[in-house]
């Protein structure tokens, strides 16, 4: 809790069909008029909801092709000692 400072904070709620409730911007104490404090908080909360998440594909495919890479990478170092003694 601060105690003795006061913030102007700008709410933004989005439709029903946005991923969050609402998004909440604390403005620092400057000459900035209201109307473009909540125009800048909109904006980028439109443009947050414009964004896809990156998705990692196959994440786990790439561990498994690393996986026998190493596997075979040691089965032919083994191999070759082997034959060598």
């Amino acid at each position: 809790m601060v105690k003795g400072i006061s913030r102007r904070v700008v709410v933004v709620r989005p439709d029903g069909h946005a991923p969050f409730e609402q998004a909440i911007f604390l403005v620092r104490d400057c000459a900035v008029p209201r109307r473009d404090a909540v125009r800048e908080a909109c904006r980028i909360a439109n443009g947050y909801l414009g964004r896809r998440p990156v998705r990692r594909r196959a994440h786990w495919l790439r561990l498994l092709a690393v996986f026998t890479a190493g596997a075979a990478s040691a089965s032919l170092i083994w191999a070759a000692v082997w034959l060598l003694l």
